[in-house]
């Protein structure tokens, strides 16, 4: 009877939710007190003093670590109960480049370091430490070597409240810390505990107040740790841009919160989520990009903290900036200038934990670094298995495993390909994970066989939920073992609301609980699983339905008691995908395929796991609008598989969005159309035609250029390069790249590909800016000669404005089959794309597509493709697989008439010159990908 009940309680819940967010179930910052508090010390300042002790500073070369001690002590004008207290500061260089600033209490009342198994900390590689110059005023040091490029310094300031100074090998201040002294470190149970002894002794009596509690919407938090936010204000001087802060709907360019809401990341599920909106959402990334002005350089910040956390951000004149200083020098240099006064300051307001900051120094001319370096402190993206590019078919739900094999058949039928079908969580039994509705699904391995046949893949939800059912072998298991997560102040496992009804959480940061986790994907356990079966993990914020903010208590326990949910809330879904994705290798006797999983809920680290998808958006243009730049956000924090729901998940598109929506998503990194059970279909043939031969062009052209895209995918997976990326990205001296228009409405796929999809209704063209170069439409190859200017693009309802770059090649697939794996080893088509200087580069990489031997045993082939002097050529820089064919290549742009082709191998090559635009076809020139050739065009007087 409680299960039934639970599970009506869930579909009123659930039908009320669907109307719209209720923006009241969620915080804002008045309502969190930590933010609150933090933000009036802006506002009024504090009555204690954080400074360096001189006395205890430590410059260690041989541990490479510098560290001092910070005393807290109360202002003199003030009667502040606050006892004077010490916090230990820890500096290091921990990657080149990277420098790691953490601060903790001396003697902590609590564990404030709650999460480990993020960090690539056995990738670090500390780099040397020395003192360069010390006064009563500062002290200067220097992380590496000093005839390195990467070399960076560390100004420390011996005023009355602590500032540090971090400048690159160029001398330009990349940001300052506490220099508008908001760092705060609360210990407010601590100082109650002393104000109580304090009290005692004076009059004998004590002050009860160390039983602290939090109310928000009829929830009460308990915070036996008491209030114990850590902030600190972080200033980039010289800066008028920065970006990141993944997942907000907001525009690229992160927007001034002083008279309004501060960013805000804590993981919950949100249904039908706002636009514009500072609100958060499924998953956070605490990172920043910094683009300093007049400087083709970016640096990053990453604040290592899983606890919710809000963001203020707000412009202003750098009152600092005649603090930099040249290294060595003793003065007060002033590299900055006062050529720009612009600045931002962030301030940043976590509920719990520790500082833990990473400071990430970018070099001149090498855009790219900041991303690697991230990757090498969090890890770089999974390089998923090639299907996963193809396209996705999914609905909430296809209710039996004949509709899916329907579904398999009508794909053919309407000749359109796709590589996986979607099953929802109607497809268990009852709402428990790992299992099959039996009647509905009588055998998943036939099912899985069937749509084999044509080389094409299943997913299954598995969410973090578990019913408590005590006749289920899985939920007594993790119940006698003690897996789940406990209620505040108890040993007994929480219980909460969700799609089973009645439901408990596994606790994922218990190594054990991962290790478990994954276990339960092997063949046996897993029954009528197979290896052509991947995972979607959803709702794993968590998400609770009955809970605060419709997720967990933060007071909930992990560790059997030792940690607070608050102190780890964003990372479960990180801790999920890490099992599944653990799992799944495992499944396999040789541990040598390749997972693919799809994860709602993530925090820094998750790329190395999981696909991240944008959750449960709507169907209007108002989102569709929004959905490139929630991509490019996520692409910009290191997490460039990502993709959205095409079409939108709640309510009905009408044909013209729908349309327009799959021109889109086509070109993104992971791409799938989902809906909800109460609104229409979202088959790509559900309107007929002429919407039907439109979407099929789209997924065509997609799949025409599985090449490009595998090759992005490897170049993201090795470098930790954005997939999706702005144009100042590849542009950065171009201020028009800048432009709000520009920078939220265009995007590049690599550089190679500009992508502007008309996100209006009834918009037949598009004002659509191309930087300074030659720029070739997809379809019909026409070359526009941009002198960096905006020009208007007709778009009827069968055209996007999209455009090849000059001066790139690009590898493409012309005869598009029934899935990916049927085309993967067809011939290859390049398609030359020349610049103003006759000149084109490209890259193609191709190995299996399913198996770590690329890794393991070097087979694979990665190879660049050179058109420059009238040859085509290529440079190997490995070749240990099969090579594929080139069955044609197509050149575009030449200013000159042709005479004659011919290579390495044949002394003439047959070849097709068009003069009306310039171009030329070669057509079986006899040379494969994974071998090196020539080609030499000989041109006309």
């Amino acid at each position: 009877m409680k299960n039934l009940l639970g599970v009506a309680f869930i579909s009123l819940l659930f039908l009320a939710l669907c109307v719209s967010v209720n923006e009241s179930t969620f915080k804002k910052c008045h309502q969190s007190s930590f933010c609150k508090r933090n933000r009036n010390i802006r506002k009024n300042g504090r009555n204690t003093i954080f400074s360096i002790d001189p006395e205890s500073i430590n410059t260690n070369p041989k541990e490479k670590m510098f560290s001092a001690v910070l005393v807290r002590t109360p202002k003199p004008e003030t009667e502040s109960y606050q006892q004077r207290l010490l916090f230990d500061l820890k500096i290091c260089s921990v990657n080149p480049g990277v420098i790691r600033i953490s601060i903790n209490e001396k003697e902590p009342g609590f564990n404030r370091q709650a999460v480990g198994g993020i960090l690539e900390t056995e990738q670090f590689n500390y780099q040397p430490l020395k003192a360069l110059t010390q006064t009563t005023e500062y002290l200067l040091l220097q992380f590496g070597e000093d005839d390195s490029e990467r070399k960076v310094v560390v100004k420390l300031y011996f005023t009355l409240s602590w500032k540090i100074e971090i400048l690159d090998n160029d001398h330009f201040v990349v940001t300052q810390l506490n220099f508008d002294d908001l760092f705060n470190f609360e210990t407010k149970k601590k100082d109650l505990l002393f104000e109580n002894q304090r009290t005692k002794a004076n009059n004998g009596k004590e002050n009860d107040r160390l039983n602290f509690e939090e109310r928000f919407q009829g929830n009460v938090d308990h915070q036996p740790h008491g209030p114990s936010s850590v902030a600190l204000d972080l200033l980039f001087p010289n800066t008028e841009h920065i970006y990141g802060l993944p997942e907000h709907t907001t525009k690229l360019s992160l927007e001034d919160t002083e008279e309004g809401e501060p960013y805000r990341l804590y993981n919950v599920d949100i249904l039908e989520y706002e636009t514009e909106s500072r609100m958060s959402l499924y998953g956070s990334i605490p990172v920043i990009i910094s683009k300093p002005k007049n400087q083709n350089k970016l640096h990053g910040i990453f604040w290592f903290n899983p606890s919710e956390t809000w963001i203020d951000i707000s412009s202003h004149s750098s009152d600092h900036s005649d603090q930099s200083v040249q290294f060595g020098d003793n003065g007060n240099g002033n590299k900055n200038g006062d050529e720009s006064p612009i600045a931002k300051r962030t301030h940043w307001m976590s509920e719990t934990g520790v500082i833990d900051l990473f400071i990430m120094v970018g070099q001149e001319n090498k855009m790219y670094q900041v991303f690697k370096m991230y990757s090498q402190l969090t890890g770089f993206p999974y390089f998923p298995p090639y299907f996963s590019m193809g396209y996705h078919q999914c609905r909430w739900s296809y209710k039996t495993q004949n509709e899916i094999i329907e579904l398999n058949e009508n794909f053919d039928k309407h000749d359109i390909p796709v590589d996986v079908f979607w099953m929802d969580i109607d497809h268990t039994d009852g709402k428990k994970y790992f299992t099959f509705d039996k009647k509905t699904f009588p055998d998943p391995k036939f099912l899985s066989e069937t749509v084999a046949e044509k080389s094409r893949k299943l997913v299954a939800i598995v969410d973090p939920h578990i019913k408590r059912d005590n006749s289920w072998k899985l939920y007594k298991e993790a119940k006698s073992k003690n897996y789940f997560i406990q209620k505040y102040n108890s040993d007994q496992a929480y219980e909460g609301n969700c799609w089973p009804g009645t439901s408990s959480w596994p606790d994922f940061l218990n190594p054990r609980v991962v290790e478990w986790w994954g276990s339960r994907f092997s063949y046996d356990k897993y029954e009528g699983s197979t290896n052509s079966m991947f995972i979607w993990n959803d709702m794993n914020e968590p998400a609770i339905f009955n809970g605060p903010e419709m997720s967990i208590p933060r007071d909930t326990l992990h560790l059997n008691g030792k940690i607070e949910n608050r102190a780890i809330h964003n990372s479960y879904g990180y801790f999920v995908t890490k099992g599944t994705f653990e799992g799944l290798i495992k499944r396999n006797k040789d541990q040598n395929e390749r997972p693919f999983v799809l994860t709602r809920s993530f925090f820094a680290g998750s790329q190395k796991y999981s696909t991240i998808w944008t959750g449960d958006n709507t169907a209007s243009w108002d989102q569709l609008k929004h959905t490139d730049t929630m991509l490019v956000s996520l692409n910009l924090a290191g997490a460039p598989l990502c993709g959205e729901d095409a079409g939108g998940f709640l309510k009905s598109p009408d044909e013209e969005l729908f349309t327009r929506w799959f021109q889109t998503s086509a070109f993104h990194p992971f791409f799938r159309s989902h809906s909800h059970i109460q609104t229409i279909r979202r088959e790509p043939w559900v309107f007929g035609d002429p919407y039907t031969s439109i979407i099929r062009k789209a997924i065509r052209n997609r799949y025409s250029l599985l090449p490009f895209y595998y090759t992005q995918f490897y170049i993201a997976s090795a470098k930790g390069k954005p997939i999706m990326r702005p144009l100042w990205l590849i542009f950065p001296g171009d201020a028009n790249s800048f432009d709000e228009e520009v920078e939220n409405y265009s995007y590049m796929i690599g550089s190679s590909i500009l992508v502007s999809p008309i996100l209006n209704k009834k918009q037949k063209n598009k004002n659509v800016y191309l930087p300074k170069g030659y720029w070739y439409d997809f379809e019909t190859f026409k070359k526009i000669k941009s002198k960096g200017s905006f020009f208007n693009i007709d778009a009827p309802l069968s055209k996007a404005p999209v455009f090849y770059r000059g001066g790139k090649i690009i590898p493409r697939k012309i005869r598009v089959r029934r899935s990916s794996l049927l085309m993967k080893n067809d011939p290859i088509t390049l398609f030359v794309f020349l610049n103003e200087k006759q000149k084109s580069t490209g890259r193609v990489y191709i190995d299996d597509g399913h198996s770590y031997d690329f890794k393991k045993l070097n087979k694979y082939i990665h190879q660049k493709i050179v058109f420059k002097n009238g040859k085509l050529s290529t440079k190997t820089f490995h070749s240990d697989y099969d090579p594929i064919l080139i069955d044609k290549i197509m050149v575009f742009g030449l200013e000159k008439g042709i005479k004659k082709v011919y290579s390495n191998k044949d002394t003439n090559i047959f070849f097709k010159y068009n003069q009306k635009d310039n171009s030329f076809a070669i057509k079986k020139p006899n040379v494969l990908i994974g071998q090196d050739w020539e080609i030499t065009v000989e041109y006309t007087d």
